[in-house]
């Protein structure tokens, strides 16, 4: 593996795990607004 697709396959990790990270914050404020 080259040092080019290491880097590629942890922005593409990075970005899931961003993504994920943003959806459960936003779950976590819409459940606390409810209350």
């Amino acid at each position: 593996m080259t040092i080019y697709e290491a880097l590629s396959l942890l922005a593409q990790f990075s970005s899931i795990l961003l993504a994920t990270l943003a959806l459960t914050v936003s779950i976590i404020v819409s459940q606390q607004k409810k209350k």
